[in-house]
């Protein structure tokens, strides 16, 4: 948890001066490509409304679940544990007091380790989101290319990464009908 808090406001940066590349970079780009035409696609929005999107996160959820019982099981027991050490902490003798902070230690260490292989970077869950949304994914870009081949576009950027776009340039709802989302 500690993790994933110092890493969202650094991820936050590194987006917004990709942002902020983009927006300094892109007229320098579109000037260079007069000849070509440019879109814009939400594929966020895409996503969330694909059929199976749905399903994939119906399935991570399924899979998550016993993991995360699991994980709630493994705290209350590490917190049951703190809690009977610290009434008994002071009729204990300092060897037993040093034999039951040194379980204690190897709980709270088991806890923090299934905790990140499960949901940490490069555990369970992360492997099996990959592995459902990968192929909606590539369905999806895909569609776009399709799309920005049969319109003659030669540059499609990510609306959450443009400042202002017309809705001439939105590709979103051309994607949405060749997938077939309503």
């Amino acid at each position: 948890m500690n993790h994933l808090k110092r890493f969202m406001p650094i991820s936050r940066r590194i987006i917004m001066a990709v942002v902020l590349s983009l927006v300094l970079v892109m007229p320098q780009a579109f000037a260079a490509q007069e000849s070509g035409k440019v879109g814009v696609v939400d594929s966020g929005k895409i996503l969330q409304q694909l059929p199976e999107t749905k399903q994939a996160e119906t399935t991570l959820q399924s899979t998550a679940a016993p993991l995360q019982k699991e994980l709630d099981r493994m705290n209350q027991d590490y917190q049951k544990s703190v809690a009977a050490y610290r009434q008994q902490a002071a009729s204990l003798s300092k060897a037993a007091r040093d034999a039951k902070e040194k379980d204690l230690n190897l709980k709270g260490q088991a806890l923090e380790k299934y905790q990140q292989e499960k949901f940490g970077r490069g555990g369970i869950i992360e492997k099996k989101q990959q592995e459902l949304l990968i192929p909606i994914r590539q369905k999806v870009l895909a569609a776009i290319e399709s799309i920005a081949k049969k319109d003659g576009i030669t540059l499609v950027i990510e609306k959450s990464a443009s400042v202002y776009v017309t809705p001439e340039y939105d590709l979103t709802f051309k994607v949405m009908n060749q997938l077939n989302i309503k």
